[in-house]
């Protein structure tokens, strides 16, 4: 694995332990407002969709390995979302619906999506330059 490589990974890990800290943070500290309501429904979804691209780059393979794309990793955390939050408003489940933790989900989960398709670009272009110049 290259530098560029190694950064980026760096970068994510980074990204799984701040979002990760914020989950466990929601969870013990009850504020009422905007840190109750949609924190951990901002940082859930993005915290999912970076593990499982992680786990895409793992060279160890289990019996669970599933290779996800970026697209196949923004779908499935945003399909969960939407069945959650959709179950809500058909009182499925004993819970309060609120059609703005739709976008609260959609607020750090885009701009992972982005950000990782914009990474794996940097990256294609960079290994290309690399390789014309040898």
């Amino acid at each position: 694995m290259d530098n560029s490589n190694s950064r980026v990974m760096l970068f994510w890990k980074i990204a799984v332990i701040l979002l990760g800290s914020t989950v466990l943070a929601t969870c013990l500290i009850r504020v009422p407002g905007f840190w109750s309501s949609y924190v951990l429904d901002m940082a859930g979804p993005a915290m999912g969709y970076i593990l499982l691209r992680v786990q895409y780059t793992s060279k160890e393979s289990t019996f669970l390995s599933i290779k996800f794309t970026p697209v196949s990793a923004a779908l499935l955390c945003s399909g969960i979302c939407f069945v959650i939050e959709t179950s809500q408003y058909f009182k499925i489940y004993e819970a309060h619906f609120d059609p703005f933790d739709y976008i609260a989900y959609a607020s750090l989960l885009l701009p992972c999506f982005l950000l990782d398709k914009w990474l794996i670009g940097y990256l294609v272009s960079k290994q290309k330059n690399s390789c014309t110049m040898s």
